[in-house]
């Protein structure tokens, strides 16, 4: 059993936007202990093409960082909690074609919990180290998540 956080989060601006800040400030605290403060800005829109219509606040990202150093991105994708079992998948996205986008991409989905909030939070300190490669981190998510 989990221990979750922000249950509401979904009918809740409140609590939404807690979840924000909640992962705002785990991504500058990794940020911050990498050397990296201030590298990793937000780069999906948030608002529709007009510019003032926001979109909806349906967790899908919750949060999200770009590094142009590293030329790599996270999305973190956020959806109400179906068990009280730890619910987290990750994966990559790697793109060539269009180099306005980050190379590669490393997307978390999960429902918040105590326990998966940890679990990503190792998961995107070892993205964020400029030294880990894509096929390693590949590898690190497959190992972490089956251990958890």
């Amino acid at each position: 059993m989990v221990h979750k956080l922000y249950v509401d989060f979904l009918s809740s601006p409140e609590q939404y936007e807690a979840c924000e800040l909640y992962w705002e400030k785990l991504v500058k605290d990794i940020a911050a202990s990498l050397g990296q403060t201030g590298e990793w800005q937000p780069w999906l829109q948030r608002y529709y093409g007009d510019g003032i219509t926001p979109m909806e606040k349906d967790g899908n990202p919750i949060f999200d960082g770009r590094s142009q150093k590293l030329n790599r991105a996270f999305r973190i994708i956020q959806q109400p909690a179906i068990s009280d079992e730890l619910e987290i998948v990750a994966w990559l996205n790697h793109e060539e074609e269009y180099t306005e986008l980050p190379r590669d991409e490393m997307v978390l989905n999960l429902s918040l919990s105590q326990e998966s909030a940890a679990l990503a939070r190792t998961l995107l300190r070892y993205w964020m180290t400029p030294t880990t490669s894509k096929d390693e981190m590949e590898s690190f998510i497959d190992r972490t998540i089956e251990q958890s």
